[in-house]
């Protein structure tokens, strides 16, 4: 899981950064913070990222480009993930409904303050911690579900496609479908093919584009229903 801090300001982002550290803490999984200086900065690094973050924190009052334009081409860009505003002042309070802000936290704040904030958040956290238990090499191994790419038939196998790397294990895929039934984000290529929704990058007329330019041949048959629910899903992001 990543979370992104902005603020302009040192002090204020390392003393966000230290709250932020005493709450991971107590969290059995691996966070990991990026700290930006500007919405410049936070924006090109957000384009840029494979793994988006799964929660931003945003100061309001910075440079030419203040925290409530970031939010705004974040979510233009397709962010679904959680915004906290941290600012010294009450007069965007209204504004941030409009970028579905989780939160609107006041500095300055203390520990509960931040406490209060973060666990509006806690549904995010809930999603990240997922997983899914594969026999790597003889050892049973946690995937997290956030990180993973799809999953594929091999010969007598099947594959599992990471962000990092791929791996393969001995079940067969219609059982990976069974486990993972109750977990929306994956969607079923015809029986070769489990992809996750998130890092779907384009559909053509006969295949799936992942963010990791890998291409996913959709069969014939199959292609209307597979691309209308690719675009339905499109949809309930806007």
């Amino acid at each position: 899981m990543e979370i992104y801090i902005c603020d302009d300001s040192r002090p204020d982002l390392m003393r966000l950064a230290h709250h932020l550290k005493e709450y991971i803490l107590n969290l059995d999984m691996h966070v990991e913070i990026r700290s930006f200086s500007s919405g410049e900065s936070i924006l090109a690094a957000y384009k840029r990222a494979l793994v988006k973050p799964s929660l931003i924190f945003l100061d309001i009052y910075m440079g030419n480009m203040n925290g409530m334009d970031v939010a705004r081409a974040l979510r233009d860009d397709g962010f679904s993930g959680g915004i906290i505003f941290t600012t010294s002042s009450t007069a965007h309070a209204m504004d941030s409904y409009n970028v579905d802000a989780l939160y609107y936290l006041q500095k300055p704040y203390d520990h509960k303050d931040f406490t209060n904030a973060i666990n509006r958040c806690s549904s995010i956290f809930t999603e990240a911690a997922k997983t899914y238990t594969v026999s790597i090499r003889g050892k049973d191994t946690a995937l997290p579900l956030k990180d993973i790419l799809f999953f594929e038939t091999g010969r007598h196998v099947t594959l599992v496609h990471t962000l990092t790397d791929t791996f393969s294990f001995t079940r067969v895929l219609t059982e990976v479908r069974e486990d993972l039934k109750d977990c929306p984000t994956f969607l079923a290529v015809g029986r070769s093919y489990l992809v996750n929704r998130l890092y779907i990058r384009e559909v053509t007329d006969t295949s799936i584009v992942m963010m990791n330019s890998d291409e996913i041949f959709i069969p014939v048959r199959l292609r209307d229903s597979i691309q209308a629910q690719i675009s339905q899903d499109s949809l309930k992001s806007l």
